[in-house]
């Protein structure tokens, strides 16, 4: 059995056939605007999802009691 994950908004247009609904152009996963964006690090250093993502996790704190 294999799993993954689809993206609702993934469809064709035209010759296109990795087109985001939501945004309107070409699927370009963990772009600004993404359900993607920022829910984690992806292998293309230079996706500002990344940094995103990266900002996330500095300001976390594993205790959840220190302020």
């Amino acid at each position: 059995m294999s799993s993954g994950w689809g993206c609702q908004h993934l469809t064709k247009e035209g010759d296109e056939k990795e087109w985001c609904r939501l945004l309107s152009h070409k699927c370009d996963p963990g772009c600004k605007g993404c359900v993607l964006f920022g829910a984690g690090l992806f292998s293309v250093e230079n996706t500002p999802s990344n940094k995103a993502f990266e900002r996330k996790a500095k300001n976390r704190s594993d205790n959840p009691l220190d302020k």
